[in-house]
């Protein structure tokens, strides 16, 4: 296990190229969030890579420039900005309540699935590999991922809730599969699972 972590931190940050020339952080994301909802929602409904990702990411980017010095935003979005906007949209459902996240991860709507007829070409693999990894860690460890989530970046809290979420992480890898992550980006990997969960 200890060996797995060591891996799991240390190392660049996994990440496509698409946005990497832009700097964009938790702030930005919030930003989106509080102002564009409902164009959030369709951007979190599709496949990563899918031409659909593409027509949402569109919309979402008018805003994104915005809440980003006013720049004028072109492209798709790395896995690390829609796991951004993924966990400000997970973090303002929470502010409802105390959600039953240990009942709501053993339903089985909210978990990825391919939509029917998807074809390799259709999707990022790496990106749907890393949101696969996600969904496993909050179904084995539901109130360890939320714990992970609530924590503040690079607080005792947060590293309270890595430690309690490396088995998961480790159990939850596939044979062969490996993702570089810097430790600040494990709360990342479960942002978007407990935003399906949380909405659904």
């Amino acid at each position: 296990m200890s060996i797995f972590l060591a891996s799991l931190i240390v190392g660049s940050a996994f990440s496509s190229p698409l946005l990497a020339e832009t700097p964009s952080g938790p702030d930005v994301a919030e930003c989106v969030v509080d102002n564009d909802m409902n164009d959030v929602r369709a951007l979190l409904r599709t496949v990563p890579g899918s031409q659909a990702e593409a027509k949402a990411t569109k919309q979402v980017l008018v805003y994104y420039g915005g809440c980003n010095d006013n720049k004028v935003m072109a492209g798709g979005f790395a896995w690390r900005e829609r796991a951004e906007i993924a966990e400000a949209a997970a973090a303002s459902l929470l502010t409802r309540g105390q959600p039953d996240v240990v009942a709501a991860a053993g339903q089985a709507d909210w978990a990825f699935a391919f939509p029917k007829g998807v074809q390799p070409a259709g999707y990022d693999s790496s990106s749907v590999g890393m949101r696969m990894l996600g969904d496993c860690v909050l179904r084995t460890n539901p109130q360890g991922a939320l714990a992970l989530l609530r924590s503040d970046r690079g607080s005792a809290a947060e590293a309270t809730a890595i430690a309690g979420l490396s088995g998961n992480f480790a159990s939850c890898l596939t044979a062969g599969q490996t993702f570089k992550l810097k430790r600040q980006d494990l709360r990342l990997v479960v942002a978007e699972p407990l935003y399906h969960l949380l909405s659904r």
